[in-house]
């Protein structure tokens, strides 16, 4: 048979199946919240249309294209496409039963735990498919065959328009906050919009601190959370929560500082209040191996695989919720951006206003931004109401970077030849240099007299490594190994342990 037929037959068969496979995907809406805004109804329709075409056309064409080349047969191609399909019609069946039961998609955790009755009904729902698929198929060979009526390349180039429209819209939603488009793709299976932060504020038509507070107001004012309660139960029951002893909190986060940094040699500071003031975790482990999971298992205690829900919802963390709630003044210092990679904003941080979005200039040198953060942490300090609690969060990010002030005195040379020797070298060096940060930070504390009231916590993000494991993991977002995810863990509470170690494991989640 002709290869133009057969890659006809292909297209218009994918096409016929993205209508079968949206039928099948209304049942993921169930439950969902409302649409509550045009732009939401046109990304809905778009992404609709878009999605499910990309879904069917991309795998077949993939599939089918080398086969119609090297072995343009009619009944092969026929048998391939109805086989897939009837296969991705089961997976999708069973997906939005377990959508519907806990707000997941299929992968490859949930695959090793789905009981056998699960697959006996993908089982029968891919024998029901091969039937029906099969039907569709001769369907669309006869619609094929019948003298050509060109309609192709205009339904091509309007399923085309619908994907450009849907991801655009996402794009821009992304970037300015707004929950009722990006809550809506987490729905779909295997769907991903565009995200394109850098490019919107660049070009001007974004303004992230603008567009924040726009789109927080407008939460506020339309009862976002509830709506977003639909698809996040969460909590599981309400806090219940006393007034307390209005303890300060805060958080001391070095970026990228791992579990074998904290030595009297990289880390006297931190080391010397662990060891006399403090409760030292010294087998404590971050939820996650990157920023963005290793802070949002911190404040969540949950799973990194919740984030993108909450992400794209912008539901904030019943700790904030509950700080806020007791009227804690909120000083929340990042010297890299919370925008990305951590996210910050539209997580933990989701409803607070306003929210310091980094440190400025943007320009300056992490360990610059170190200092500066200090400094501005300082003057809030200042400025606060002393009859109210804070809770005080501050991150750092030279260590991450590893670029410490060029003139810092205390220096560390490189324990071998070789890039990775280096790296570490300076990375050691500017752990030291961010735990002279973090003293400052401590004995201020002191001689405002606010050591006594605060409960002091001092942490990182995740770890870091440098070929212990291997050449492949030679930096943090590279695998699971101890370097990676075990951070230090020092705790001080007011009247509680001092000077004390606790070998046994712990993690963020228990925060």
């Amino acid at each position: 048979m002709r290869r133009g037929t057969l890659l006809r037959w292909t297209g218009w068969f994918a096409l016929a199946n993205s209508f079968v496979f949206g039928l099948v995907s209304l049942r993921y809406f169930g439950g969902s919240a409302p649409v509550d805004s045009a732009l939401a109804w046109v990304y809905l329709v778009a992404v609709y249309i878009g999605h499910h075409v990309l879904l069917t056309t991309v795998p077949l064409f993939l599939l089918a294209t080398p086969l119609i080349l090297v072995w343009p047969r009619r009944r092969a191609v026929t048998v391939l496409a109805v086989v897939l399909f009837a296969a991705m019609i089961a997976l999708m069946m069973l997906d939005s039963l377990l959508w519907a039961q806990s707000r997941f998609h299929i992968n490859a955790l949930t695959m090793k735990i789905l009981g056998w009755q699960s697959w006996v009904f993908a089982g029968f729902i891919f024998a029901l498919g091969l039937f029906f698929e099969s039907m569709l198929a001769r369907a669309v060979w006869n619609w094929v065959q019948k003298p050509k009526r060109r309609r192709g390349p205009l339904v091509g180039a309007f399923c085309g328009l619908m994907v450009l429209l849907s991801q655009g819209i996402h794009a821009w939603a992304d970037a300015a906050y707004y929950v009722p488009v990006t809550g809506l793709g987490q729905m779909l299976p295997v769907y991903k919009g565009v995200t394109a932060k850098s490019f919107m504020t660049k070009t001007g038509l974004v303004d992230i601190k603008a567009s924040r507070e726009r789109e927080m107001a407008r939460r506020m004012s339309s009862g976002l959370a509830s709506a977003s309660g639909r698809l996040l139960k969460y909590p599981q029951n309400p806090l219940q929560c006393d007034g307390g002893e209005g303890l300060n909190l805060l958080f001391l986060i070095v970026d990228s500082m791992r579990g074998k940094a904290l030595t009297p040699e990289l880390a006297p500071n931190i080391s010397r209040f662990a060891a006399e003031r403090a409760v030292n975790f010294r087998n404590h482990y971050s939820g996650g191996n990157s920023s963005r999971m290793g802070m949002f298992s911190m404040f969540y205690g949950l799973p990194p695989g919740y984030w993108s829900s909450f992400s794209s919802l912008q539901r904030p963390t019943v700790l904030m919720d509950e700080l806020q709630r007791q009227g804690y003044q909120l000083g929340l210092f990042s010297s890299a951006t919370l925008v990305r990679p951590v996210v910050l904003d539209r997580t933990a941080f989701a409803n607070v206003h306003p929210l310091r979005l980094y440190t400025e200039p943007l320009s300056d040198p992490p360990w610059k931004r170190d200092e500066t953060l200090v400094g501005e942490w300082f003057d809030w300090l200042d400025a606060r109401d002393p009859e109210r609690p804070f809770f005080g969060f501050l991150f750092f990010d030279a260590t991450m970077t590893r670029k410490p002030p060029p003139d810092y005195p205390q220096t560390f040379a490189p324990e071998g030849p070789g890039e990775l020797a280096e790296r570490y070298a300076h990375y050691r060096t500017a752990v030291h240099f961010n735990d002279g940060l973090v003293a400052q930070v401590l004995e201020d504390l002191e001689r405002r007299g606010l050591m006594e009231r605060t409960v002091v916590l001092i942490s990182s993000d995740h770890g870091e490594e440098f070929g212990e494991s291997g050449e492949a993991f030679r930096v943090h977002g590279s695998g699971y190994t101890r370097y990676q995810l075990v951070v230090p863990m020092v705790v001080r509470w007011p009247g509680g342990p001092e000077g004390e170690e606790r070998d046994y494991r712990t993690s963020h989640y228990d925060v």
